[in-house]
C-alpha cells in the first residue's frame, strides 16, 4: 500500500487535477497538498484529509485509514459499500428501497418459520 501523500498523489493525477486545482477544490493551499504529498506533513489535519477525499470523489476511510487516524476495526462492514459516492439522489432512494425491502423480507420469512 503507498504511503498517504503518494496514495493522494496517485488519486489526483489519475483524476487530472494539478496541486493548485486540488487546493482550489478542497479550500488548501498549493503547497499544503505538496507538503502532504512529499510527506512533510506526516500526519495532516483528519478534516484536511476528508476534504482532499471529497475533491478527489473517493471515500475518506481511506486516507484516514493510511494516516493511522482509524484502524480496519474501527470501519463498520456496512460502511465498506464501494462506488456510493457516483450515485445521485434517485439512485440512493431506489437503493434504500432495495434495502428495506429485503429486510422486510428477512422478517417476513422469519414470521413464517416461525409459524411452520
Amino acid at each position: 500500500m503507498p504511503n498517504l501523500g503518494q496514495l493522494i498523489k496517485n488519486k489526483r493525477e489519475a483524476a487530472g487535477l494539478s496541486q493548485k486545482k486540488l487546493g482550489i477544490a478542497c479550500d488548501l493551499s498549493d503547497s499544503e497538498i505538496m507538503k502532504i504529498e512529499n510527506g512533510v506533513r506526516k500526519k495532516p489535519n483528519w478534516e484536511n484529509l476528508c476534504r482532499i477525499a471529497q475533491a478527489l470523489e473517493f471515500h475518506p476511510f481511506e486516507l484516514l485509514l493510511v494516516a493511522g487516524y482509524i484502524t480496519k476495526n474501527d470501519i463498520h462492514p456496512n460502511a465498506q459499500l464501494h462506488g456510493l459516492n457516483q450515485l445521485n439522489d434517485s439512485d440512493i432512494t431506489y437503493l434504500q428501497l432495495l434495502i428495506d425491502f429485503i429486510i422486510s423480507r428477512k422478517s417476513t420469512d422469519g414470521i413464517l418459520k416461525e409459524g411452520l
